[in-house]
């Protein structure tokens, strides 16, 4: 099954939303895998590998490489929040890590993530 989430325009930029005149480019994907993926089988080890490094609680702010304060990706309440820019900065435009590296396989794998079971979960 393919679920379709709709293309959205929002104006302001904070938690789950989009900078003014940025418009969603989310390409469904399909969400049959078995078991799906979800926080503890992927999404802590992938944000434990690539973001919380300069994106966790945890950290003082000259510890954060130039992460904002509050922009915390080390619980799925938090990835909740932010599910949106994450998609955008990850996926969509790859400028998150600010240093790439991150596999193709792995996006693809955030994306299914985020838009099987993430996005699910915060969407009304």
């Amino acid at each position: 099954m393919i679920r379709l989430l709709p293309l959205v325009l929002i104006l302001g930029c904070g938690p789950d939303e989009l900078a003014p005149g940025e418009e969603s480019a989310i390409v469904p994907v399909p969400c049959d895998r078995e078991p799906p993926l979800d926080y503890d089988n992927f999404g802590v080890g992938f944000m434990a590998r690539n973001c919380t490094g300069c994106h966790s609680s945890g950290l003082a702010e000259g510890d954060r490489f130039g992460a904002p304060e509050l922009v915390d990706l080390d619980t799925l309440s938090a990835v909740d929040t932010w599910a949106y820019r994450i998609h955008a900065r990850a996926i969509q435009d790859t400028t998150m890590p600010p240093g790439g590296g991150i596999p193709e396989e792995d996006l693809a794998l955030l994306d299914e993530w985020l838009q099987c079971d993430v996005f699910e979960e915060i969407e009304p």
